[in-house]
């Protein structure tokens, strides 16, 4: 579940420049794959349906997301590729993830500054089953600043900044985490954009190690009110996945 949240990230820099003087909802609807040993001896599988809601108003924008989860594995992980000190009696668990709430706020207006600047408060509420290890049962808290600059309307380079404070799982100690990306997105034409990015975070205990991997996304849109992206990320450390793949729509109403 953790690659869906850079595409989210790339796709919110991409979509700030173009703000609404009224109130718009939309919907996400997703399907997310990944796979890798995070650090273990064994490989976990997770299968995704991710679903997130936003409200859009001004400068204003709030979303509410969570994901139904189907993990196999022996449980040493989270979907979000935390380490656990338990393990499951079974192979496979399914189960709803845990429920993130977000406020981004639009602190530089990119159409009158020569950069736009976004910061952005999100709780993770620990709602998952902690006896599937689906989740920590601990709420997270992150606060992030991000950077972008609309280029002759085609190039959207942007680079973020963050803080976590994490919660800690039974009988084991996170630390709170700096976190990081950078990344573009290059409209080919008005309906196709193509674009990546390369995320980092530090390490959440001192025998894990940080996460260090890399997005590429194809985004089409369908119509006025619908858009497609498809993306695929790829790992570089062993608290990462080994590779993940996925596609999300979205529907503005």
């Amino acid at each position: 579940m953790r690659l869906i949240t850079p595409i989210c990230t790339l796709l919110a820099a991409v979509c700030s420049p173009v703000q609404a003087a009224d109130g718009k909802f939309s919907a996400n609807l997703g399907f997310d794959y990944s796979s890798g040993k995070y650090g273990s001896q064994t490989k976990t599988e997770t299968w995704a349906l991710p679903l997130s809601l936003k409200y859009r108003t001004d400068d204003w924008s709030l979303r509410l997301s969570t994901a139904w989860l189907r993990v196999k594995g022996d449980g040493n992980v989270t979907p979000e590729g935390d380490p656990l000190n338990t393990s499951r009696t079974t192979a496979i668990s399914e189960g709803m993830g845990d429920i993130s709430a977000t406020a981004t706020y639009n602190l530089v207006d990119e159409r009158t500054a020569w950069v736009g600047l976004d910061i952005s408060g999100k709780i993770k509420f620990g709602t998952a089953s902690t006896a599937k290890s689906l989740g920590t049962g601990k709420n997270d808290y992150t606060l992030q600043a991000e950077l972008f600059k609309p280029i002759k309307n085609q190039w959207t380079p942007f680079v973020s900044l963050g803080y976590k404070w994490k919660g800690d799982p039974e009988a084991i100690n996170y630390r709170n985490v700096w976190l990081g990306s950078v990344g573009t997105d290059y409209r080919v034409t008005p309906s196709l954009s193509l674009g990546g990015s390369y995320d980092w975070q530090q390490a959440v205990t001192r025998t894990s190690g940080p996460i260090s991997e890399a997005m590429l996304y194809l985004s089409y849109r369908l119509n006025t009110a619908n858009k497609l992206n498809l993306y695929a990320v790829g790992g570089f450390s062993r608290a990462s996945p080994d590779w993940g793949s996925g596609f999300i729509l979205s529907h503005r109403f």
